[in-house]
């Protein structure tokens, strides 16, 4: 443990294991939401991916229950702020960000204005960041106002489908 804290103080691990803080107030709190633009079908997960948002140098919760009302779950969807949002069928980003009923194009993300950064397997993704595939265990990263060194990878617990 002290070995670690050491290395973390010292700055001798990789830039993308840094403690990004989580900003203040609620755009960087956004609520869940569900928004009947795709069809609502009970079906289990057929994936799951790990998204990832930054504004300002900030985290940006990506919270539970998205994709979630009392009676419906849309194929996409989440059950903790963890980021990990589970997938039913071929969807988007911007599948997510539709049902979420938020924001995103190349200029926005959420209610942040300006160039948006997209990152998939920590490599940068030109183009729509709506257009990323919701591939299974991916990890995409997106940032709005400067630069985070994004995560390649994310540890899905085992047996994640």
């Amino acid at each position: 443990m002290k070995v670690v804290l050491a290395a973390i103080v010292l700055g001798a691990l990789p830039p993308s294991v840094h403690p990004w803080p989580i900003g203040v107030g609620p755009r960087y709190h956004p609520a869940p939401g569900a928004r009947p633009v795709l069809p609502c079908k009970s079906a289990p997960a057929g994936t799951v991916v790990h998204v990832e948002l930054f504004a300002r140098r900030r985290v940006v919760i990506v919270p539970a229950g998205i994709g979630r009302t009392r009676t419906c779950t849309y194929p996409t969807w989440t059950d903790a702020p963890t980021g990990v949002v589970s997938v039913r069928g071929a969807h988007t980003l911007g599948d997510l960000f539709r049902v979420w009923g938020r924001r995103l194009s190349s200029n926005a993300l959420l209610s942040f204005r300006g160039q948006v950064s997209a990152f998939v397997a920590g490599r940068r993704v030109a183009g729509d960041p709506r257009a990323i595939r919701l591939a299974r265990h991916a990890q995409i990263v997106l940032e709005i106002g400067a630069y985070v060194p994004p995560h390649p990878s994310y540890l899905f617990p085992k047996g994640t489908p």
